[in-house]
């Protein structure tokens, strides 16, 4: 499932696997079929299903590892592999066919569609929640609650009761229509309305009116019996995952094979037709992806996140890779494809390891476009507009709530120009692109050769910049470094003084010195430190432990106390600074004490205030 947890699981990736010089590009189908190989065995990926298929079909499909590393049993084409968010393609599809045969339409309102679908959207009357939104994920509701997440759905549960057990998270925190945030949830409510329109169970009208045409005999929403004995155990860390029940079956819940990904691949390819018929028109394989919903496509940007399917680059081959990926905790998938190459791949893994499929994927792309030529427009001069663009931006269309304050802290990009070029880059380093232009409207991204950034005028915030799905808004230089400066600052402040803390405090112990008021004001404030240090742990590890931290449980109730009781200690400090202060405390204690207590409580207090501003006050994961 393309979800919140992805950011864990690549992070986990990042400490586990050991960079590899970099391998020449495989020139032939056999030195491809050794690379990967290569990288499933150096990263201790136990099993990768992979699909190769091209216009003249398929070229190779396959299974390599084990999928079980008790039994030892081998990977082939047949093994059943989770594909996570990929599943949100048929939910698209199922809406084009409908549309096609005049029963939906992509503009219609949710509301109407389906009243009894509880959701929120104080902008209904003028920008109403539609169809479209919901699967180009700009409907502005929050992703999923860990409540939701963390809810195992047996697969006799509708689709229905599914939608009415947390509802909470469907509301718009801003207006629909103006900016992308994926949503899990919306794929849910796409296949309620499905439901209602065909008169069947959603995961029944996607088997017969997919499935069975696209010749994907083996796959299926449900962990049915041929998952038993065919289906590849889910590993995190060389460790088995149980089977995951989503409680939204469309938005991540297929189960499928290699051999039945291959010809789906095919279908796509061929602008959906099969071996027999055209299933579902060109021209809605085309709409599928293209993003027309958000403020910057209005404008001709054609990146972005289109109905269930989005795009992506290679280098700077100005090429364009389209498909979806998914992620579930063991299990891993890509789905991507180049209408200019005519060709695509699929790559499914069973483990949690995002460096292992990132790598897969960029051999394959080499492999790919190995013969490609790049074509690159002729670019103009930069337009004025986008030459005020210089400083600091930091993106405002947040998936949720709990992820707001890394995003705002840790996600600005600095953007500068040249007389042709904008260059963005994340604002502690990592990458950088080189983005021109070839009209007054917007600018190209040299990965994917698409219109992808545009200056675009959001009804809340004003004047922003769209690029591809992401929205940023400018803010100062002093406002990015300071919140930095503030975690980096609190961070070394709490490290020293514990160290410290350890040699000053046996001393006392040893000498048997009696405590005064020195040892409060070095004490209290570290109190609140530590304090701070094990909540930001034990929130950062909600990724991992969904269950836990999305009901009452200890863990939740540990990061509930710790989100009141940083902030009550905080305030503490500071009632005693200001207490001992007029009561002289210079007179019994180095004056340089009051002022480190001094910095570190205010420290403290900025920080309680910073997360208090971004919901991280009494913090209910469970709510």
């Amino acid at each position: 499932m393309r979800s919140i947890l992805k950011f864990f699981i690549i992070l986990s990736s990042v400490i586990s696997f050991s960079v590899q010089a970099e391998e020449p590009t495989p020139k032939t189908l056999d030195e491809l079929k050794a690379a990967i190989e290569k990288i499933r065995e150096v990263t201790k990926t136990p099993a990768v299903g992979i699909a190769l298929v091209d216009k003249n079909g398929i070229q190779w499909v396959d299974g390599l590892g084990e999928v079980n590393l008790e039994t030892h049993a081998d990977a082939d084409e047949d093994t059943l592999f989770r594909i996570g968010s990929v599943s949100k393609m048929f939910a698209a599809l199922a809406v084009l066919k409908l549309q096609e045969e005049g029963k939906l339409n992509l503009n219609d309102k949710v509301r109407d569609l389906a009243p009894e679908i509880y959701f929120e959207n104080q902008w209904e009357e003028t920008h109403p929640v539609r169809l479209v939104h919901l699967l180009e994920h700009t409907t502005g509701w929050d992703d999923i609650h860990l409540a939701e997440y963390a809810y195992s759905a047996p697969d006799s549960m509708t689709t229905k009761e599914g939608l009415d057990y947390h509802p909470d998270s469907r509301k718009s925190r801003w207006v629909p229509g103006t900016r992308h945030a994926y949503c899990n949830s919306g794929a849910g409510v796409v296949a309620y309305i499905v439901e209602k329109i065909t008169g069947k169970q959603y995961e029944t009208y996607i088997e017969e009116t997919f499935f069975k045409s696209i010749n994907m005999q083996s796959t299926s929403y449900f962990k049915t019996n041929l998952y038993e004995q065919k289906g590849a155990t889910l590993y995190t860390n060389n460790k088995p995952e149980d089977y995951w029940h989503i409680i939204y079956r469309a938005a991540g819940s297929i189960n499928s094979s290699p051999k039945d990904m291959a010809n789906f691949l095919q279908f796509l390819l061929m602008r959906g037709a099969t071996s027999n018929q055209q299933l579902i028109s060109t021209a809605s394989i085309d709409r599928m992806e293209i993003p027309e919903t958000t403020l910057a496509n209005q404008l001709g940007v054609k990146a972005g996140y289109g109905l269930a399917n989005y795009t992506s680059g290679y280098n700077d081959f100005n090429i364009a890779f389209r498909g979806h990926n998914g992620g579930v905790f063991g299990g891993l998938t890509e789905l991507s494809y180049s209408n200019q190459l005519q060709s695509g791949y699929v790559v499914m893994i069973n483990a949690g390891n995002g460096m292992a499929l990132d790598k897969i994927s960029k051999t394959i792309r080499g492999y790919l476009t190995q013969d490609y030529k790049v074509v690159k427009p002729e670019a103009i001069a930069l337009p004025e507009k986008f030459k005020t663009l210089n400083g600091y931006y930091a993106p405002i269309n947040y998936r949720n709530q709990m992820s707001l304050l890394m995003i705002a802290t840790f996600g600005v990009m600095k953007f500068s120009t040249d007389d042709k070029t904008l260059y963005r880059s994340p604002v502690f380093g990592g990458w950088e692109s080189k983005d021109y232009a070839v009209n007054e409207n917007y600018l190209i991204d040299h990965w994917t050769g698409l219109p992808s950034i545009a200056i675009v005028n959001d009804p809340i915030e004003g004047n922003t910049v769209q690029v591809s799905t992401d929205l940023y808004k400018p803010v100062s230089a002093l406002q990015v470094f300071l919140t930095f400066d503030l975690f980096i600052f609190l961070i070394l402040t709490t490290i020293i003084s514990f160290i410290a803390a350890l040699f000053w405090a046996g001393r006392r112990i040893i000498k048997k010195t009696p405590a005064d008021v020195s040892v409060g004001m070095r004490l209290w404030p570290l109190a609140a430190g530590l304090t701070f240090a094990i909540y930001m742990i034990s929130i950062s590890m909600a990724g991992v432990s969904l269950e836990a931290y999305g009901e009452i449980s200890i863990l939740s109730l540990v990061a509930f106390v710790l989100s009141i009781v940083y902030p009550l200690l905080t305030l503490w400090c500071a009632f005693r600074l200001i207490k001992y202060r007029y009561q002289s405390v210079e007179k019994s204690a180095p004056k340089w004490i009051f002022y480190y207590s001094l910095f570190y409580t205010k420290l403290n207090v900025f920080m309680s205030v910073y997360l208090a501003y971004y919901g991280l006050f009494a913090l209910r994961t469970w709510a």
